[in-house]
């Protein structure tokens, strides 16, 4: 087996302020710690983005560049991947045969250029059907037709992928996809890389709940308008929601005074607006990947309520609640506000820190090369 593994990462994976950033991000020194020497490769695409962090972690780093979307548009493959297709990084790839960690589907298209070794390719998502559920929650016109065509290549694209490399899934949901509708059998799950190692959920009650997610992302806005007009509009009690762009959500909200909207907070500001909420509310409209906000609230919170397609491919099936229509959330969150969080209620989520151990995860990982 090689010391040594190179990881092509779709993004640069520094700062892990988004949730696929975090696999991304805390992956690398959890197998530096188990003794991988780590050669990195990104797309440095995205303003304010880098490595920073990591340098320690890698004995060599390298960067690239998207090719343009016009450009991209005449190999017929979605954008994410043939965007991707670099040769420089072939190149360099093929000087050695140390095995290839391909981070995402988006990564994937330079597999038939590769030398043979051993690759592994990261799932963190269905991005068929993520595009799919885009297209679906999509009101620019644009948009939504740009969501709709890259829906429509991935699909192509995953049936026709390369069943030689080994698959590793961050959501049992999308491994279970992968097995039935493309016929992937190489696949193994293996939970995200967190930040977090251990519960930091506080007993008591908190006086208001939360929404938190990324308010420039279609479905994020549509999650937290929803419980805004159709959930706390029938409840007496505060929902705070943040985020990015959230001051943008203010024109779209109810005539409601219990709604409180908190811009941007830094990481320090929404771990402490999560540990002192009495409810962290995190419906999903995607039942794709694994939803980080979900496990951070898991980690980090007390009560948590989102619904099936919030906790679904988490792995997780104990210390939070669901509730599946308006009917059953406001009934739910009604009667969760009565009580507190207690001891008994943080040793239900006794699961969630040996299902994402950091370091047992490397390694299992490094089983795989």
């Amino acid at each position: 087996m090689s010391e040594y593994i190179h990881i092509v990462s779709l993004i640069a994976p520094s700062p892990p302020n988004f949730g696929g950033a975090f696999d991304l991000f805390y992956k690398i020194p959890a197998l530096a710690k188990a003794g991988k020497k780590i050669i990195l490769h990104y797309f440095d695409y995205k303003e304010g983005r880098g490595v920073e962090g990591l340098e320690q972690y890698c004995v060599e780093i390298n960067k690239y560049n998207r090719t343009v979307f016009l450009k991209s548009l005449l190999s017929l493959k979605p954008y994410i991947i043939s965007s991707r297709i670099e040769a420089e990084l072939i190149h360099r790839l093929n000087r050695d045969d140390h095995p290839v960690l391909l981070e995402g589907i988006h990564c994937t298209g330079i597999i038939p250029s590769l030398n043979k070794r051993k690759i592994l390719v990261r799932i963190h998502n269905d991005e068929a059907e993520y595009y799919q559920q885009l297209y679906q929650n999509e009101s620019n016109v644009l948009k939504s037709f740009y969501f709709l065509y890259e829906a429509t290549l991935l699909k192509f694209y995953q049936k026709k992928l390369s069943l030689d490399p080994t698959f590793v899934f961050v959501s049992e949901e999308d491994q279970e996809i992968f097995k039935t509708k493309y016929h992937q059998r190489n696949q193994i799950f293996l939970p995200c890389f967190l930040p977090w190692q251990k519960t930091s959920s506080v007993t008591g009650k908190g006086n208001y709940c939360l929404y938190h997610g990324n308010l420039s992302v279609s479905e994020n806005i549509y999650a937290a308008l929803w419980l805004a007009s159709s959930i706390f509009s029938q409840i007496d009690f505060t929902l705070i929601i943040t985020g990015k762009n959230a001051n943008e959500l203010k024109d779209k909200l109810p005539e409601n005074s219990n709604i409180q909207l908190i811009e941007t907070p830094s990481d320090d500001e929404l771990s402490l607006l999560i540990r002192d909420a009495h409810i962290n509310v995190l419906p999903s409209f995607n039942n794709t990947g694994v939803k980080l906000k979900f496990l951070h609230a898991m980690f980090e919170g007390r009560f948590c309520v989102t619904n099936e397609a919030g906790a679904k491919g988490s792995g997780l099936h104990s210390g939070f609640h669901t509730a599946n229509d308006n009917e059953s959330m406001i009934q739910l969150i009604k009667e969760l506000l009565s009580k507190e969080f207690t001891e008994e209620d943080i040793r239900q989520r006794s699961e969630l820190a040996r299902l994402y151990n950091n370091d047992i995860n490397a390694e299992k990982l490094i089983e795989l090369l």
